[in-house]
C-alpha cells in the first residue's frame, strides 16, 4: 500500500511501537508525519527518519494526550501545515489527514486515574478530533482511518493489571461504537490488539511498576508465557490491515502475525 501524498498523525509516536509504526509510514512514502509523545529527552529519532526520508515533512508535538486542549490545538496546526496533497479539490479540501493512529498509552496500576486519562480518555478525545478533521459527510475532510492501539490483555484482561485492561478493553468498545453503521463519515475505524511486544512497558523491572496484588514470581510466568515480538514485527504485521480491515473489526498481533479476532456484538 502505497502511502504517496497521504498525511498521517500518531500518538505515542517517538519510541516502541508508535515509532516502529511511523517509520513503516515513512517507508511507504507517506508524504507528511505528525508525532505526537509527551517524551522529548531524546528526539534523536525524528534527526535520523529526516536523513533517511528526506521526501518527508516530519513535524514534533511534544503533548499529554489526557489534555483535550492540547490535543485540539496539535490537529489544528497540522491539518493546517499540510500542503495541498490534490489541487483538484474543491476549496477547503486542499488539506487532508488521511491516517490517525491512537497508540499512547501508560501502565501503573498505582496512578489508576492517570492510566484512564491516558490509555482511554486520550484515545477518545483524540478519535473525535480525528472525526472532525476527516468526515466526509460535512465537507471537512476526505475521509481516511482511524486505528485505535489496545492490547491482548483487552480482549483477555489481567488480573494484576485491572486498571490497565478495562482501558484496553474500553478502547476495543468505544471503536466498535463509532465504526457502527457510520459509513456516511468515509472514516474506517480499526482495533489493534499486540500481544507481547518487546517494549519499555515490558522490560522494566517489576520493582519499578505497579502492578496490583502479584508477586514477582508471577509476573516472570507471565512474561514466559508469550512469544514476544519486536515493535517492527508489529508495525508490518500492522500495516496491510490499513487496506484490507474492515471498519469495526478488531485485530490481533501475536509473534508478528496478524489475526482477526470477535469484538463485541454492537446493538443499534
Amino acid at each position: 500500500m502505497s502511502l504517496s501524498n497521504k498525511s498521517a498523525l500518531v500518538t505515542g509516536g517517538i519510541r516502541g511501537i508508535g515509532a516502529a509504526i511511523c517509520e513503516i509510514f515513512l517507508e511507504n512514502d507517506l508524504k507528511n508525519l505528525a508525532v505526537l509523545d509527551l517524551n522529548f529527552e531524546d528526539l534523536s529519532i525524528l534527526k535520523d527518519w529526516e536523513k533517511k526520508f528526506p521526501q518527508a515533512s516530519i513535524k514534533f508535538y511534544q503533548v499529554d494526550v489526557s489534555n483535550h486542549e492540547e490535543l485540539e490545538k496539535c490537529y489544528g496546526d497540522f491539518t493546517q501545515s499540510i500542503e495541498s496533497l490534490d489541487p483538484g479539490l474543491d476549496k477547503g479540501l486542499e488539506q487532508g489527514l488521511d491516517i490517525v493512529v491512537n497508540c499512547a498509552g501508560i501502565f501503573n496500576e498505582s496512578k489508576f486515574r492517570q492510566v484512564i486519562d491516558v490509555n482511554l480518555s486520550g484515545v477518545i478525545g483524540s478519535t473525535l478530533l480525528a472525526i472532525e478533521h476527516m468526515r466526509l459527510d460535512k465537507g471537512k475532510g476526505r475521509g481516511g482511518v482511524v486505528v485505535n492501539i489496545a492490547s491482548i490483555g483487552g480482549l483477555n484482561p489481567v488480573s494484576f493489571m485491572p486498571t490497565y485492561s478495562a482501558t484496553k478493553s474500553g478502547i476495543i468498545t468505544f471503536t466498535n461504537c463509532v465504526a457502527h453503521n457510520r459509513d456516511r463519515l468515509g472514516i474506517k475505524f480499526l482495533t489493534i490488539c499486540p500481544s507481547f511486544t518487546d517494549t519499555k512497558l515490558t522490560s522494566e523491572n517489576p520493582r519499578n511498576v505497579a502492578y496490583f496484588e502479584v508477586d514477582e514470581k508471577c509476573i516472570t510466568e507471565f512474561k514466559k508465557s508469550g512469544k514476544f515480538q519486536s515493535p517492527d514485527e508489529l508495525a508490518k504485521a500492522f500495516f496491510p490491515v490499513l487496506e484490507k480491515g474492515k471498519s469495526g473489526s478488531v485485530w490481533i498481533i501475536e509473534g508478528g502475525e496478524l489475526i482477526e479476532a470477535t469484538g463485541p456484538k454492537v446493538l443499534y
